[in-house]
């Protein structure tokens, strides 16, 4: 009774100070003359947990009792008291199955059959009894209680984590750190555009297959935080998707060999080597597997069977994630891990979409799951289970920030520097130009944004977010504005790893003169957004000869003329968005030019653009079948025909040869200039025979000295 009444009298306080620090000296006093251990030494192996998690398991706390009297015995109840709401799966009388307490009288510990009681703020265990052996020694573990650490808060992240004991027998210590709460889940993905033409699907569905024909696929990513941050068994991540097109599909693999695996399941556009993934079962490096029939919590379901044997095993199968309206979700659990290492894995979705399809911007996220909004401990609620939290870019952890395979944000504007000089009581007049374009792979999502360090309201822009390369008018309202000079600042923001960058603006306005003169002509300001190759649009190293794409704003003029390094363009089309151009063949082997477009004697700021002596680009829609039909799905190649390719970047000089699904070093019966069209080449070549029906990838490639440059690879379609 007497450590009952001290232990109500622990929340409340005297003198400002909590009568929980003196625990120990009440345990000691009360003890003192019993027959009891010296003393306990209690220890905890703190553990790192992860802050997103509702039901993170805490370090085990061990008692080491020696030095009682053999044949005493400790009885009683034993209590913790929790800095957050116990969280473990209870039955109906709060009773914590996998919380228990275990004794080891020298040959181990074994349960006592003793399990947690949850309580408000309390973890007890009730009604024990332990009988000192003729050793004199005896050990007690508390394990298995789970906490809510997000409860803690951004605050408690990388703090300790401590509770507070209750036990009928003397202890060095009532205070214990358990645990470590750390962000453990970091994401990326890399966006893809897929093409109006859609994306073919092989017609068996698996991992290899759809590789192979060229399905339009990205990848999304998981980082765990810390070493076993995907440890605990039953973690699952929810993987979801937005924005689909009608008709579309998607299908992702059923098993995930994480970065610890034999080979890791990649796409390689996020790094690594194109593969399903190889696993060892058993090896305790990271697998998921998927979860059909789990709800959108991520909860529920059953995992796909499983890899069995003593061998390797090749991960290749793929199945469907269910679309509604555009929308879906898969689940994938861990099934095995490495807890000592930090692990990464990778989660590939191929696309299937139909020709013609609407233009469409889907999204995808990724958590972890189940995910819940329980707080407590519960009957029902899964464990583990976790708060609904949006990851932070895991590229910083990966150390790939600047990687290619990740959208670069370019920016070129006009005037450089902003600075523009207007009358008191102007109109809103049009003053600059900003343009925005991806230096990187995937898709560029940007937003503009201006913060004013002096007035405001005096700048407007034409577009604040898009997707993609992009052109921003920049207007000037100097309206109700006195005599003087403001600042502001242009932000062009695209995202932790896609860069960002500030633009200075400067607005004079001077005060009307007494005599005006005619205000100035106005002159048309000439933008070249980005310059880009003909027949894909990509932006990548031009070739000599080769047909460009060159877009911008205010191009069209009566006269119009584009130089690279002063040495004139051939132009195939102008107008006011857009100049088509072939590139000089007098550039040599210049490996890069200053790109600069004349309107009716108004100049371009220069742009400068890649070189190479060779790059092999093929046209959408530029391969036709033997009869001369567009090759297209439902109207494919046969094996032993002949195709012909038409593409831009290919030089008289080079040797072209043709890769046709794993059929390497094909030699063209005809590869040199196509008949009538400035700047384009055709390549003949005869289609292998034993193909499967269905798309497989084309890939020409002009090699020139010994230095082979290959296209992107093309879906061509066989029968």
């Amino acid at each position: 009774m007497v450590l009952r009444l001290a232990m109500a009298s622990l929340t409340r306080r005297r003198g400002g100070i909590r009568l929980l620090a003196l625990l120990p000296l009440i345990i000691q006093a009360v003890y003192a003359q019993s027959s009891l251990p010296s003393q306990c030494v209690v220890s905890s192996a703190a553990v790192q947990v992860r802050a997103e998690g509702l039901a993170e398991r805490i370090g085990d706390i061990v008692f080491q009792c020696s030095n009682a009297k053999p044949g005493t015995v400790l009885s009683g109840n034993l209590s913790l008291f929790l800095p957050t709401s116990a969280t473990n799966r209870v039955d109906s009388n709060g009773m914590a199955a996998d919380a228990a307490l275990s004794v080891d009288y020298g040959s181990g510990f074994t349960p006592t059959g003793i399990t947690g009681q949850v309580g408000n703020g309390t973890m007890a265990f009730n009604g024990f009894s332990v009988t000192v052996p003729a050793s004199g020694s005896v050990n007690l573990k508390i394990s298995g209680i789970r906490l809510n650490m997000y409860q803690l808060g951004a605050a408690g992240v990388g703090r300790p984590v401590s509770v507070w004991l209750s036990v009928p027998f003397p202890v060095n210590q009532s205070q214990l750190v358990v645990a470590f709460p750390l962000t453990s889940l970091y994401t990326n993905s890399n966006d893809v555009g897929v093409s109006c033409y859609g994306s073919a699907l092989p017609s068996v569905i698996n991992v290899s297959s759809l590789f192979a024909a060229g399905t339009a696929f990205s990848s999304t990513r998981a980082t765990g935080g810390f070493a076993g941050a995907f440890s605990d068994p039953g973690t699952r991540f929810l993987i979801g998707y937005t924005g689909m097109p009608a008709n579309a599909s998607i299908y992702m693999p059923d098993l995930i060999a994480g970065s610890d695996a034999l080979v890791p399941t990649a796409a390689g556009d996020l790094g690594g080597t194109q593969s399903g993934g190889r696993y060892v079962p058993g090896s305790g490096t990271l697998l998921l597997a998927r979860v059909p029939g789990a709800d959108a919590t991520g909860a529920g379901g059953q995992t796909v069977a499983l890899p069995t044997g003593a061998g390797p095993v090749t991960l290749d199968s793929a199945s469907a994630v269910p679309l509604t309206n555009g929308a879906g979700y898969a689940v994938y659990q861990v099934v095995d891990s490495n807890p000592s290492t930090t692990e990464i894995a990778q989660f590939p979705a191929f696309y299937g979409i139909p020709s013609e399809s609407a233009p469409g911007q889907s999204s995808v996220t990724l958590s972890y799951a189940p995910v819940s909004n329980v707080m407590t401990a519960s009957t029902t609620a899964p464990v583990p289970r976790f708060a609904n939290v949006t990851p932070a870019s895991d590229c910083g952890v990966v150390g790939d920030c600047g990687a290619s395979y990740f959208p670069q944000l370019a920016v070129t504007y006009s005037p450089m520097p902003m600075q523009f000089t207007v009358a008191a009581g102007a109109g809103t007049s049009s003053a600059g130009y900003i343009s925005l374009a991806n230096a990187g792979g995937g898709i560029l999502g940007w937003k503009a944004s201006i913060a004013y360090t002096s007035g405001s309201g005096w700048l407007a822009l034409e577009v604040s977010a898009g997707v993609g390369a992009a052109g921003i008018r920049v207007f000037v309202e100097p309206q109700g504005l006195t005599p003087g000079t403001y600042q502001a600042n242009i932000l062009v923001d695209a995202g932790p790893y896609a860069g960002s960058q500030t633009l200075p603006v400067t607005l004079t306005v001077q005060a009307p003169s007494s005599n005006p003169s005619p205000p100035p002509p106005v002159q048309t300001t000439v933008v070249v957004a980005s310059v880009v190759n003909a027949a894909t649009f990509a932006v990548t190293p031009l070739v000599p000869g080769s047909l460009g794409t060159l877009f911008g704003s205010n191009l069209a003029g009566t006269d119009v003329a584009v130089t690279f390094d002063s040495l004139p363009a051939t132009l195939l089309y102008a107008g006011a968005g857009q100049i088509n151009f072939q590139v000089p063949a007098a550039l040599g082997n210049l490996t890069s030019a200053a790109v600069v477009t004349t309107v009716d004697g108004v100049e371009s700021a220069p742009v400068t653009v890649a070189l190479a002596p060779a790059g092999p680009s093929i046209f959408a829609h530029g391969i036709l079948n033997q009869d001369n039909t567009p090759n297209a799905a439902g109207a494919g190649a046969t094996g032993g025909s002949i195709i012909q390719i038409f593409a831009t970047g290919i030089p008289a000089s080079a040797t072209v040869s043709a890769q046709i699904a794993d059929q390497t070093n094909l030699v063209p019966v005809y590869a040199g200039p196509a008949p009538t069209l400035t700047g384009i080449q055709q390549v003949n070549v005869a289609v292998p025979g034993g193909l499967a029906p269905g798309s497989v990838p084309l890939v020409l490639c002009a090699t020139v000295g010994s230095e082979p440059y290959c296209s992107a690879g093309y879906a061509l379609f066989v029968q």
